[in-house]
């Protein structure tokens, strides 16, 4: 039976941390396309600086206000919903939507909860009730017990022994466990947790350390049928995080007994939650036997479960949205592109996915560096290939922080450090693996000192014999072959034969060698599905046709790393919506799973490649784009493109370092946009430097306007209109200043506007920036519909974006960070009296 709703509180995700990037801005932006098809009225909220759900509301349905109870609370009582959707909130979202159940806020105000009702979600969130609920249905737990001190945490380990596991109680995040093999490894553990949880108490559980991870994502209706989406095992054992494990879809080393027996445990744990929507459970699934534990429950959306709809091309969050309306799997249509019968079909793969996480050390050098239970990493990259060796190598191109097309060397670490590395992994363990391999230690001695499965090392071995075979034979068609196969793209053997990439290119028309692309889709060809996602793989057919109508294609930013990444996948998937605007078929090129922009509705192609030179001139051989705009501020990868003359390639932002400084220091700035010879004033901006630093590289922070508004910037603005060259600078420009008070500026560089503060710009001024930008340089930019927007008003209140950093979550000691060192920000609006 549907629930007939007129207006649904859909709860955001807030601004990136560790813990979640933007999947939840992702499932949030593609349930709002979902149910626009309802008509129900849709409030939301958010204060992520970069979300892009937000941009597709009307401005007066959505609260920018931290997601928290007291807000939702408030919004409550002026909107009066019919129901809410916490799902999409992450753990936080559905802390609130269990207050709202305990408090009696969802009862007084007749509020539907989606999803899973208030009864059952207690059984979710309160752990000893799950505990109960799963021994009821005799799926085992870990023992587990909550601690007010020491003494009762030294009795419960009496009972277990040791290793045992502590993590504080947090309602916000989940990312914080430590284990603990003796007494001062407890008490260490104890002493941080009790000052991290907010009521005093912690968790300590037995450790099953050294059991495979694996992870099922299924979804449910409200009639109990079930499918599975896809299960997931993690290459590195229980004991690491699964946020900074190497994860596999579909599981690769469990036998058809084990996985049907964790598939039929994932349906028994829905059934027993009376989950209608989506829900990702983890396992312990022991090495020697077909012992199994249940680890994590979350009937949410989670990284993971973002990463099952894209490693099958299943369309998760769409009919999820539905089944937590009330909808069965029979009644859903899905959009014209997939089968009529695929919402009640489980997805088949004929492809393996690789998922490689990306660390923050190369910017907080201060932390502790190895992986275990505490989560470390900020962002991921996937690889997708027909097989094992294929998808490795192209998740681990995609994860390399240098845009070269070449596999960074460990080789020059020594054995005792390499065995080290091996037993206490570091962020490099991939390639210590490889490493120990081509040094001779032996796939069992591996096993035994990692605790990862065997399989997995005869894989990298093959990896390994593979470029042995194209090293040893240069130029060869074999060795070009045999490369493909394996996943070594054309710029990997440019590199390693060090020759022009050209060179390869023309081999491989000589030997008619060329790349083929195959659709991920849930069906493995059983159907006729035009999902229009791609992956690159050397077969005989070639499933990518080029689009009739003009095209373009935009280089993603990758997976997520600290800095402007989320604010650049916001920027990414405007320009997506700015080229579809103006008359363009879009082509996305982009590995980053929890990416907005790699969201269906926001392109009419995706390709799931690494960015690198090879990979994009493959593409644009195919698809032969009009125009490939390169957003973010890539050097390297700009200068390499725009030695093909072929290519009309657009940088948006222009690349900083045409910026000019006098000096690096500001308080002020102001935000001019210029066309031609036109100067068009767009705002003025104060920086919020903590304790009023003025070094650029501190400052994360922004107003709109500036301080002392009222009296300053009139003349600030004359100023920088008429400093500024329009011969040298074009489009979205920033003049700098300097005050020491008393309304006394003085200039001090000019730059083009940030991508952080474009996004910025947007949701302050109500002018979509980017769009802006790319029309203007599409050459089909309405000046005199841009002028009447940018008309002179008076300011009604003022907004601040807040950046937020990582540095508590990875217990560095840093109290403020750079630009660099930034996770996400907050945005935030105050009337003025």
């Amino acid at each position: 039976m549907t629930i007939d709703i007129k207006k649904v509180l859909l709860l955001g995700g807030g601004p990136t941390n560790i813990g979640h990037e933007n999947e939840l801005d992702a499932a949030a932006f593609e349930r709002l396309m979902a149910l626009k098809k309802t008509g129900a009225k849709i409030i939301y909220l958010d204060n992520n600086a970069f979300s892009v759900t937000t941009e597709e509301i009307q401005p007066a349905n959505v609260y920018v206000q931290e997601v928290n109870f007291q807000n939702v609370v408030n919004i409550i009582d002026k909107e009066n919903p019919d129901a809410i959707m916490a799902t999409t909130g992450g753990l936080n979202g559905m802390q609130i939507a269990w207050q709202l159940a305990e408090s009696g806020v969802l009862a007084s105000n007749n509020i539907s909860l989606l999803g899973i009702k208030p009864a059952d979600l207690r059984k979710v969130m309160d752990n000893q009730k799950l505990r109960d609920t799963l021994t009821e249905i005799n799926e085992k737990v870990i023992a587990s017990k909550i601690v007010a001190d020491d003494d009762e945490a030294m009795d419960f380990v009496r009972e277990v022994g040791f290793p045992v596991i502590v993590k504080p109680m947090s309602s916000s995040h989940d990312t914080s466990r430590f284990i603990c093999n003796n007494t001062d490894e407890l008490e260490d553990a104890l002493d941080v947790s009790f000052k991290r949880t907010y009521i005093k108490r912690c968790s300590i559980e037995q450790s099953i350390v050294g059991y495979k991870e694996i992870e099922m994502v299924g979804i449910r209706d409200a009639s109990g049928n079930k499918i599975l989406i896809s299960g997931m095992e993690d290459m590195d054992p229980i004991g690491i995080h699964s946020g900074d494990s190497i994860i596999f879809a579909p599981t690769q080393t469990l036998i058809n007994e084990e996985y049907q027996a964790l598939r039929s445990a994932t349906f028994r744990i829905m059934d027993a939650l009376n989950v209608t929507g989506t829900c990702h459970v983890q396992f312990a699934q022991s090495r020697t036997d077909s012992n199994y534990f249940v680890t994590k429950v979350s009937p949410f959306f989670t990284r993971n479960t973002i990463l099952a709809a894209k490693a099958t091309g299943y369309p998760l969050t769409y009919v999820s949205s539905f089944l937590e309306l009330g909808y069965n799997l029979t009644e859903i249509k899905l959009p014209s592109k997939y089968s009529k019968f695929l919402a009640f079909m489980e997805p088949t793969m004929d492809h393996v996915v690789v998922k490689i996480p990306l660390w923050p050390f190369r910017d907080i050098t201060d932390v502790d560096q190895h992986l275990n239970t505490l989560m470390k990493s900020v962002g991921s990259t996937i690889g997708i290939g027909r097989t094992v060796e294929e998808a490795i190598i192209k998740s681990m191109h995609s994860s390399q922080f240098s845009p070269r097309d070449i596999l960074p060397s460990v080789s020059t670490v020594d054995d005792d450090d390499v065995i080290n590395q091996l037993i206490h992994p570091l962020a490099s363990r991939i390639l210590i693996l490889m490493e120990a391999l081509h040094r001779g230690f032996s796939i069992d001695e591996l096993s035994e000192l990692t605790q990862i499965d065997r399989f997995y090392f005869y894989k990298l071995n093959q990896l390994l014999r593979a470029q042995d075979f194209v090293v040893n034979n240069p130029m060869s068609p074999q060795s070009i072959e045999i490369g493909h196969k394996y996943g070594f793209g054309d710029g990997m053997l440019a590199e390693l034969w060090k020759v022009n990439i050209s060179k390869i290119q023309q081999m491989n028309e000589n030997y008619h060698n060329h790349v083929t692309y195959k659709a991920i889709e849930p069906s493995a060809g059983e159907f006729l599905e035009s999902t229009n996602i791609f992956y690159s793989s050397y077969e005989l057919e070639n499933e990518s046709h080029p689009f009739t109508d003009k095209s373009a294609l935009v280089i993603g930013r990758g997976g997520n790393q600290l800095g402007p990444n989320s604010a650049a996948d916001y920027y990414t998937s405007q320009i997506l919506r700015a080229l579809h605007k103006s008359g363009y078929k879009t082509i996305i090129m982009n590995t980053n799973p929890n990416a907005v922009s790699l969201t269906p509705q926001l392109s009419d192609k995706q390709y799931i490649e690494p960015i690198q030179l090879g990979n994009i001139l493959n593409i644009v051989d195919i698809e032969k784009p009009d125009v490939v705009i390169l957003p973010g501020n890539r050097h390297y990868l700009s200068k390499q493109l725009k030695q093909f003359k072929n290519l009309n390639i657009i940088v948006l932002p222009p690349d900083q370092k045409v910026a000019t400084y006098n000096q690096k220091y500001a308080t002020t700035a102001v935000d001019l946009f210029i066309e031609g010879d036109e100067v068009l004033p767009v705002t003025t901006i104060s920086f919020v430097g903590k304790d009023q630093r003025t070094d650029l590289r501190f400052i994360n922070d922004y107003k709109e306007p500036m301080d002392n508004w009222q009296t300053d910037e009139a003349k600030l603005i004359a100023d920088a209109s008429t400093n500024v060259d329009t011969q040298e600078w074009q489009g979205l420009v920033q003049v700098l200043y300097n005050t020491t008070g008393n309304s006394e500026y003085e200039m001090t560089g000019i730059r083009p506007v940030r991508i952080t503060e474009t996004a910025f710009l947007t949701k302050t001024t109500g002018i979509n920036w980017v769009n802006v930008l790319v029309k203007k340089y599409l050459g089909k930019l309405d000046m005199d519909d841009l002028r009447e927007d940018l008309k002179p008003t008076e300011h009604k209140r003022s907004s601040i974006m807040t950046a937020h950093f990582p540095f508590k979550e990875l217990q560095s000691g840093r109290s403020e960070g750079t630009t660099k060192q930034e996770v996400g920000s907050s945005l935030s609006f105050k009337n003025f009296e």
